[in-house]
């Protein structure tokens, strides 16, 4: 039976997509986690990259209808997304046939929510100093390029017969028309979503507290700070929790109309992504509405 293979990008409803939808519940089998996604797929050295395991890890005869789902085979969004077109071609190499799920997201909601994740996987920059990338020589950082999506789209497009795109503004607004799509692509009917099935499973913290939340990730062990000055506590932290549930949240409440990673966004980087998007509609089709992507 045909694959499915949800590649991302991140920050674009895939948790809600893994844990509601891609389920047996709906018909799904899914066939790796996110580690053995890294383990068969992402994280071999171009020098040592061989098909064959990922290949024969996704062989399935029984029911249901196979799909891998991994925002991680976009790349990585704090690091420009360097690996995206070299997992392409490996994705080609192992399944061929494959049909390619990409979730989009207008980029001047993107670029906050991806700032925001930095922060809680221990980020210590400021969202300026974020977004303005690496500056040493060889080193990747941020990049915008890496969320002009029509570029990446139109490589697997390249490579695959089947493409479907999907956008976050879809999911969240209409998710029972972007099922029906899906299961269109697909060539198999997905049911209706319980009300439950509809309910956010993930949400980032509000803007306002990113200034704190810097702070405190500074005096926690986390990936991407391993050797703090001061380490009071280890990802995600007990600050972090925090922060993030309960009395904490409540007390985060009076700020949650602050959004300054937004504004600095809409101000700053719009303008670099009109003609991607423009490109996006049309390798879509113009069934997509982009009404609200720069």
């Amino acid at each position: 039976m045909t694959v499915a293979i949800h590649i991302g990008y991140h920050k674009t409803a895939t948790t809600w997509l893994q844990h509601r939808v891609f389920v047996p519940e709906m018909g799904f089998t899914p066939l790796l986690t996110h580690e053995e996604v890294d383990r068969l797929i992402v994280a071999p050295h171009d020098l040592d990259f061989d098909p064959a395991p990922a290949r024969e890890a996704l062989r399935w005869q029984g029911d249901g209808n196979p799909v891998v789902s991994s925002e991680n085979l976009t790349g990585h969004p704090f690091f420009g997304g360097r690996q995206s077109a070299t997992l392409a071609r490996r994705l080609h190499q192992i399944a061929p046939d494959a049909r390619i799920i990409v979730t989009v997201r207008s980029q001047e909601a993107m670029l906050p929510s991806v700032y925001m994740q930095y922060l809680q996987r221990g980020g210590t920059l400021s969202h300026p100093a974020f977004f303005a990338g690496s500056g040493g020589f060889g080193y990747p950082g941020f990049e915008l390029a890496h969320f002009q999506y029509d570029r990446l789209i139109a490589l697997y497009q390249s490579l695959f017969d089947t493409v479907h795109v999907m956008t976050h503004e879809q999911i969240s607004a209409d998710p029972t028309q972007a099922l029906a799509e899906l299961g269109a692509a697909l060539g198999h009917d997905i049911p209706t979503l319980p009300p439950s099935g509809k309910t956010r499973v993930s949400a980032s913290l509000p803007q306002a507290v990113a200034p704190l939340l810097r702070r405190i990730n500074q005096t926690r062990r986390s990936t991407l700070n391993p050797v703090p000055a001061l380490a009071l506590s280890r990802e995600p932290g007990w600050m972090y929790r925090a922060l993030s549930f309960g009395a904490g949240r409540r007390l985060a409440k009076p700020l949650l109309t602050a959004r300054p990673v937004d504004a600095y966004v809409k101000a700053r980087l719009g303008g670099a992504f009109t003609d991607s998007n423009k490109r996006l509609d049309q390798i879509t089709g113009g069934r997509l509405d982009l009404s609200r992507y720069p």
